[in-house]
């Protein structure tokens, strides 16, 4: 499929997508209504329920604010985020926590990434509450960014054994549970490790080259579970225990085998899956449906993007900066083709219920608010994905280390966003509400 790219984002509706809006209302002068047409040019998914997971990912938009960035609606009225989102069918939020994402001496600067703690938690996820959200959240178990490259332990466990960091992990997500539920966060799943292939928390592949769960990582995981079964007794909820893995196609049914045989009680197999890096969404569909039926699991793509352009809006280089960064290409590089890859990964993990009715939740867009700010505001307020003083934490336990930075960084996120550079909505948002054929509402030019 031909790549359009370095396409300028134009807040209108393309007559290409042979679609119409009839809007209706208007209030104060400011055209608020409802689009009756695809917003975003995606059909309807067949079958999705009402209460499917329409999920993003927004751990970044509190650091954004304070740096002066202000969402809007297509045609640049402002409104808080969580309204435009909620307009545009998101029903569900996810927001990471690091431990301690500070450095430990003075002034005490920030790691980057949002620089999201327990507190930024609570105030994000009171305002998706407000918003008549759900709440999912990501517990790294690190001081900042964890992944299949880097599981570092948190500052204050560095020197734990396995035993005090499963007490650590079992007291870190009580406690902090504890603290947003009576905050008054509605949440509703909770995420043990993030894209944990092995490794978690100083344990496992990366420092033993044991990759099977077996040597600590299985452990830890069943730690945090039993601490969501608590927070369940305590509260009369049902908040669902989530494990998160990447390379799906590759490793998605090994590692969820290897949860069986270890006996780790959770509910939820989460995966990452980009498009652009992972393969086609039909191969990701029989992976799920697999671990579905065969391990009795419910399973979601826990993140998901796609760029619309290679342009990069704020000098600091992206993941995505050009076709070479892509191993596959199944969409344009365009605002359309990200509606179209979005679309077609809804309607890939909707295909789970066809043969588990229930089991295939949703799906979860990674940071589509996470766009570029002006390089002074990187390390003051943590808008980049790292600061100067990132690489400091991973020098604690790796000599060397290449994964963080020493000097202040952008967004490397910036063109797969669902927002514009300066804030305003774009017809990919609408993917939300297209896919189950329901108006969206907003403020339209």
């Amino acid at each position: 499929m031909k790549r359009v790219v370095g396409q300028t984002v134009k807040m209108v509706i393309s007559l290409s997508l042979a679609v119409a809006l009839m809007i209706v209302g208007g209030l104060g002068g400011v055209e608020t209504g409802h689009a009756s047409a695809s917003v975003s040019g995606v059909p309807q998914v067949v079958g999705m329920t009402d209460d499917f997971f329409r999920g993003v990912d927004i751990s970044s938009v509190l650091a954004l604010e304070e740096s002066g960035v202000r969402f809007a609606y297509p045609n640049g009225t402002q409104d808080d985020i969580f309204n435009i989102l909620a307009g545009a069918g998101v029903n569900y939020v996810r927001i990471r926590i690091w431990n301690n994402p500070y450095q430990a001496e003075y002034p005490y600067k920030g790691y980057g990434g949002g620089n999201c703690t327990l507190y930024t938690a609570k105030v994000l996820g009171k305002r998706a509450t407000d918003a008549g959200m759900k709440v999912f959240i990501d517990f790294h178990y690190s001081d900042f960014w964890t992944d299949p490259a880097k599981h570092y332990a948190p500052k204050a466990w560095a020197d734990y054994n396995l035993k005090y960091k499963k007490d650590a992990v079992y007291n870190f997500t009580y406690q902090s549970l504890c603290e947003l539920i009576d905050y008054g966060v509605d949440i509703g799943m909770v995420q043990i490790g993030n894209e944990t292939n092995g490794s978690l928390c100083g344990e496992g592949g990366f420092f033993d080259d044991v990759w099977d769960l077996s040597s600590g990582v299985a452990d830890l995981m069943q730690q945090g579970c039993y601490a969501v079964d608590d927070i369940n007794q305590k509260y009369g909820r049902n908040v669902l225990k989530v494990l998160h893995f990447t390379r799906l196609l590759a490793d998605g049914e090994w590692y969820a085998e290897q949860l069986s045989q270890r006996n780790v009680d959770y509910d939820v197999y989460a995966a990452s899956f980009y498009p652009m890096w992972d393969g086609k969404v039909s191969e990701m569909t029989t992976v799920l449906k697999n671990i579905a039926q065969k391990y009795n699991k419910k399973v979601m793509v826990a993140e998901t993007a796609y760029p619309y352009t290679f342009d990069d809006a704020d000098g600091s280089m992206n993941n995505i900066n050009g076709s070479d960064a892509m191993r596959y290409s199944e969409y344009p590089v365009s605002i359309d083709g990200q509606a179209q890859a979005l679309y077609e990964v809804f309607n890939g993990v909707a295909r789970v219920n066809d043969v588990r009715p229930g089991y295939g939740l949703g799906v979860f867009y990674w940071e589509p608010a996470w766009i570029g700010t002006p390089s002074d505001t990187w390390g003051t307020y943590g808008t980049g994905w790292a600061s100067s003083v990132s690489q400091s934490y991973e020098d604690l336990f790796k000599s060397g280390g290449s994964e963080f930075s020493t000097t202040d960084q952008g967004s490397s996120w910036d063109n797969m966003t669902l927002f514009d550079a300066g804030g305003k909505a774009t017809r990919a948002l609408y993917v939300f509400n297209d896919v189950r054929g329901v108006a969206s509402t907003a403020s339209w030019d």
